[in-house]
């Protein structure tokens, strides 16, 4: 399914598209900061929004005004949880905190996919629906050593080697931060944790 990310910030946009690209369903297509290069890009099944695009337009104002019949779906990264329910009501088929984990991300995007439409009354939390910030429990500084690894293109044995680590330390080392990161491979986690800034 051809995921495009849609945001005025370079450095969200390719976080989130390294995101994207660690999940083997997803196929991200080259991002988008303006609702020019949304609209000009073929073949899109569901448009991730963080945020606004060019011309000062926030997200609502997007939606609303991008709402086609037999366009892409929408799905919504927003900072602000409280505008949830006016994201959803501009046509936008989810809305999730900016702080959902890549899973959380990935079920969103399927399910908008398969045609499913977030209802204003529906629970805190859904697979279309996270309303409450993730409080992201801290890595360790051994945890960002490795992650600053991965995200460079190197393997657990090279990187047990250059932090004079066991290999088995390295892979325990990884097996924590996808939990506290929300994912479940490691070349996820180094993307989510480039995306929160952490690395």
């Amino acid at each position: 399914m051809r995921v495009l990310v849609a945001d005025a910030d370079e450095w969200r946009r390719e976080a989130l598209v390294a995101v994207l690209a660690a999940e083997p369903d997803l196929e991200p297509c080259p991002p988008a900061a303006t609702v020019g290069e949304v609209i000009s890009t073929p073949g899109v099944d569901v448009v991730l929004l963080h945020g606004g695009l060019d011309r000062g337009h926030g997200p609502i104002d997007v939606v609303r005004a991008m709402r086609v019949a037999r366009g892409p779906v929408w799905v919504v990264l927003t900072d602000d949880v409280d505008l949830t329910d006016e994201v959803i009501t501009a046509g936008a088929h989810g809305c999730l905190a900016a702080s959902s984990t890549p899973v959380q991300i990935g079920a969103a995007i399927r399910a908008a996919a398969r045609g499913d439409v977030a209802e204003i009354d529906q629970p805190t939390t859904g697979p279309l629906v996270q309303r409450v910030r993730r409080e992201v429990p801290p890595l360790t500084d051994r945890e960002v050593e490795v992650l600053r690894l991965v995200a460079a293109g190197l393997g657990n044995q090279e990187i047990a080697e250059r932090l004079y680590l066991s290999l088995s330390s390295v892979k325990s080392h990884l097996s924590h931060t996808y939990g506290r990161l929300g994912v479940r491979r490691r070349e996820a986690a180094a993307a989510e944790a480039r995306r929160q800034g952490l690395i």
